[in-house]
């Protein structure tokens, strides 16, 4: 069965293949959601309050734009309103993680037979990245996280933050610009060669 066909179902009550659906993009929202808040916790919160309002919605989705545009759209607003709420309570939003062995991981990179020194260099680039994402403002970190982690186009991020696609390029470049600023005294962690 296709994807238009797990929706037209979906729409008519069929908890299967809302189901399948959930199965199809979990692991992309919750991905997208973990980059956003950076916390394990909160994005398995988030993921699961997207498919939550997605079972509420889904009627809504009337196929004028991609449906996993307009999914990441509500993974959006959910992860912004949860980083506007916690912004309330606490000046930072942590972008760190730990495994269940008590080690702290950032981000997932292929191994590919790296050194030990350069798989330390490696971590060291990884939590400096997430350092300056959480420096980030909420915009700028946003479309940087859907533009260079998942890999959406402007025109789908365009319909994700509600802005023209020039907008959006114009946000990614300063977002850009702003983390090769941060990055810049951490710049020898990035050229393993």
């Amino acid at each position: 069965m296709s994807e238009s066909e797990y929706i037209k179902r979906s729409q008519q009550g069929d908890a299967d293949a809302f189901g399948q659906l959930v199965t199809l993009y979990e692991n992309k929202i919750l991905n997208y959601c973990y980059r956003m808040l950076g916390n394990r916790a909160d994005a398995e919160d988030a993921t699961q309050e997207v498919f939550v309002k997605l079972y509420r919605f889904i009627d809504s989705f009337t196929g004028q734009s991609v449906f996993s545009t307009w999914l990441y759209k509500i993974a959006s607003n959910v992860c912004l309103d949860l980083l506007r709420k916690n912004k309330r309570h606490t000046d930072t939003v942590s972008l760190h993680q730990q495994n269940a062995e008590g080690e702290e991981f950032l981000l997932n990179i292929e191994d590919k037979g790296l050194t030990p020194y350069e798989s330390a260099q490696v971590s060291e680039a990884q939590r400096a990245l997430f350092l300056a994402l959480e420096q980030l403002g909420e915009e700028q970190r946003q479309v940087v996280v859907l533009r260079d982690v998942e890999g959406l186009s402007y025109e789908e991020i365009a319909q994700i933050t509600g802005t023209a696609p020039g907008t959006v390029k114009s946000r990614i470049n300063r977002a850009r610009q702003a983390l090769k600023k941060l990055l810049e005294k951490d710049r020898e962690l990035f050229s393993l060669s």
